[in-house]
């Protein structure tokens, strides 16, 4: 009698996750191609959820802080001299990111570049930085050069 999976059976996503992030590690210029397989998934999360289209500033921002939010980043909007900030509190990828954080926080960038360019977004997101506090990530936003 053929059975299935037993779906209470251990999990080890830890593991999975690290197959993709040792193959970016590898190779020339690991940080690049972290931030590219970023974009792309960004364009994906934002053409699989049917959010496409051009936006402005504040509703681009909105935007972005709702997928960081769907995401686990838990978000919050900041300021600093002016500049616009998105705060995240919580890293889904912590474990990784601990280890990996050349790979994985360039994810993080790449994701938030992608899903603003295939919001034709006015504005983007010039870096990240990582772990400026135990519990806090800093994005930093800009206008695009476009829109410059």
């Amino acid at each position: 009698v053929a059975r299935g999976m037993d779906p209470t059976g251990p999990r080890h996503y830890r593991l999975l996750a690290e197959v993709p992030a040792d193959t970016l590690a590898t190779g020339q210029d690991p940080s690049s191609r972290a931030v590219e397989a970023g974009r792309a998934w960004g364009r994906h999360q934002v053409s699989s959820s049917g959010d496409g289209g051009a936006s402005g500033t504040g509703e681009s921002v909105d935007r972005l802080v709702a997928l960081l939010d769907g995401l686990g980043f838990a978000p919050e909007r900041r300021e600093d001299d002016g500049q616009a900030q998105i705060g995240l509190r919580h890293c889904p990828f912590l474990e990784l990111a601990a280890n990996r954080s050349e790979i994985v926080c360039p994810v993080h960038l790449g994701l938030m570049q992608g899903a603003m360019d295939a919001w034709h977004s006015p504005v983007t997101v010039d870096r990240l930085d990582a772990f400026v506090e135990p519990d806090l990530c800093l994005v930093h936003l800009a206008p695009t050069a476009a829109a410059s």
